[in-house]
């Protein structure tokens, strides 16, 4: 397994250990899926922005000091990969 899974895999799991007993296999089953849509649908810049932000709780200005790229450039990036994600969920949901 390559680093960057094994990052994905512990984040994965410390959400699930933080969520506590009431999860349900419903919900396991979406996060699952909600993790797999980011690796694979995102580019490999828009998911290590979100993943940065939201796994790892930095800010705009860490973000682009950690990628080498401008706080304008995380912007844009979590932007558009917040509004593929968005996108991908409102299908999905209209499938049920």
């Amino acid at each position: 397994m390559s680093g960057e899974r094994q990052y994905d895999r512990c984040a994965y799991e410390s959400y699930i250990r933080d969520l506590g007993q009431e999860d349900s296999t419903l919900r396991a089953a979406f996060r699952t899926a909600f993790f797999e849509a980011m690796r694979s649908e995102l580019t490999a810049r828009q998911y290590e922005v979100l993943r940065l932000e939201t796994v790892e709780g930095m800010n705009g200005k860490e973000v682009a000091a950690r990628l080498g790229i401008t706080q304008s450039a995380v912007s844009r990036h979590k932007s558009r990969g917040m509004k593929r994600l968005r996108s991908l969920l409102s299908y999905n949901l209209e499938l049920l």
